[in-house]
């Protein structure tokens, strides 16, 4: 996992970064939000200056809308009078969109004839109009994590994110995301439409099956590659439809914007290819979930792993042992991140999914999974995070607890000291069964809380409350319903 850090991307100057934009006719100022969704704003490049210079505005309440534009009025937006932030592009994220402007499959004029615009893209952060940050921004958390991990330890995390999701037919997708309205009605015999995946059938590895998806795989992987970012290997995984392609280790925030930026353009290259794509974590009814796993490890400033000590049993660092610690203390609670969506709780305690916490050395079977071949490759694997995650608040959760168990300097139970009892694990901690548990164990995790920040923990737990649960609050996962599944779909297909 060494090799990204040897490319660490350095700051351009002001002159550089126009020149660069205007090498292009638009440019998108993208940035996350609450739930991960990718917001941008569509600028040209005539205005690079005004970019450049972090002039641009956008709507400050944005990033806290829930995943079907449902407006939560946050007590701080509300004070600001809603008013237009400022967005502060990265520059180092800088990238072209070779997928942009496809979306149409009804264009007919020839590719000869036709002068489509070079479209870039940049991921940004926002301020508020004075100019100060607006603290619980997901990116800016995550950055702030990684700020800490390095003023206080040294260390830098490199990490991926080993994504799965859906491929289904594009025709008639929206139809099956409408809301099933006749569920207020009380109807028995509400028929609904069924999403159609792109292939049927339990088709992990089947090359059968992958050389449907060869085409665009191989697509999909040029336009990744043109823009720096690298994805290891494509499956077809064990569900109808379902899809994996985990991402090449990046140093710090590059591993999120990476994550970011590959999901959003896969939604669109999929649209070429008669593919409708969505992260939704268990959209099919009785059939596999997706995940999002994060790997990551730490390293010193001289270029070793600091998880990795040959002289220590499983050849694991009381650094990496007090991390592990850290993890296991804060798991619950960090499900209010990973597990973000009501649809998520349809994946825990599943086969092969998380359940417990717990931990073990190349077990999967366990929440937190450790792999220590040697020490280019001893790494840690947070197996929790659903494929709904924001990849900036998984990144931020997973290093503000593992940093509460370097101070703590605390041992976690030893693999070995769980027995397992009829299938579980002796003596163990179950993860949280539905959002509304999630974030009640959260709110009882005060360190994590201060942690992160109880500004953006008021934030974001409103935005769940308001949004998802509000919408969503009163299904209950254990009745395995069609129609409430049918709902969870009208909140996420289309958006996550």
């Amino acid at each position: 996992m060494t090799e990204a850090l040897d490319d660490v991307k350095n700051p351009i100057t002001d002159e550089e970064f126009i020149a660069e934009m205007q090498k292009y006719d638009y440019i998108r100022l993208s940035m996350t939000d609450m739930n991960g969704l990718h917001l941008s704003k569509l600028v040209s490049t005539r205005f690079a200056k005004k970019i450049a210079e972090g002039h641009s505005e956008m709507s400050c309440g944005m990033i806290t809308f829930g995943p079907r534009f449902e407006v939560i009025d946050i007590p701080d937006v509300l004070d600001a009078n809603y008013a237009n932030g400022y967005l502060i592009p990265d520059r180092t994220t800088l990238h072209p969109c070779p997928w942009a402007g496809f979306q149409n499959p009804d264009i007919t004029e020839s590719a000869a004839t036709r002068k489509t615009p070079n479209v870039c893209s940049v991921v940004c952060d926002i301020t508020w109009k004075d100019g100060r940050p607006i603290e619980a921004y997901p990116r800016l958390l995550a950055k702030k994590m990684i700020a800490q991990l390095e003023e206080r330890y040294g260390l830098t995390i490199l990490s991926a994110f080993e994504p799965e999701f859906r491929a289904f037919k594009r025709e008639g997708i929206e139809q099956t995301c409408k809301h099933p309205e006749n569920r207020l009605s009380g109807a028995k015999n509400t028929v609904l439409k069924d999403l159609v995946p792109f292939t049927l059938g339990d088709d992990m590895y089947k090359t059968s099956y992958l050389a449907v998806y060869e085409n665009f795989f191989m697509d999909f992987d040029r336009q990744m590659n043109a823009i720096g970012i690298h994805i290891q290997d494509f499956l077809n995984e064990n569900g109808e439809g379902q899809l994996e392609t985990p991402l090449s280790p990046e140093v710090g925030i590059t591993a999120a914007d990476h994550y970011f930026i590959m999901k959003q353009a896969v939604k669109e290259i999929g649209l070429k290819h008669n593919m409708a794509i969505s992260f939704m974590t268990a959209p099919l009814f009785g059939d596999s979930s997706s995940g999002c796993h994060y790997n990551h490890s730490l390293w010193r400033k001289d270029g070793s792993n600091a998880f990795y000590d040959p002289k220590e049993p499983d050849q694991l660092s009381p650094l990496a042992r007090h991390w592990i610690a850290g993890l296991l203390d804060h798991l619950p609670a960090m499900q209010t991140l990973c597990s973000p969506t009501v649809n998520c709780y349809r994946r825990l305690h599943r086969k092969l999914a998380p359940d417990i916490v717990n931990w073990d050395i190349d077990d999967r079977y366990s929440s937190i999974r450790v792999k220590n071949k040697d020490e280019k490759n001893t790494y840690i694997e947070n197996r929790t995070p659903s494929s709904a995650a924001n990849p900036y608040l998984v990144m931020a959760a997973t290093i503000a607890a593992g940093m509460l168990g370097i101070e703590k300097g605390k041992e976690p139970v030893p693999p070995k000291g769980f027995k397992r009892v009829q299938g579980r694990h002796e003596p163990y901690v179950t993860l949280p069964s539905s959002l509304h548990e999630a974030i009640d164990t959260l709110h009882h995790d005060r360190e994590l809380v201060d942690r992160l920040g109880s500004n953006f923990i008021e934030w974001y737990v409103m935005v769940k409350e308001r949004g998802d649960l509000r919408n969503l609050g009163k299904i209950e996962l254990r009745h395995n319903s069609e129609i409430d599944l049918a709902e969870e779909r009208y909140e996420y297909l289309l958006y996550i």
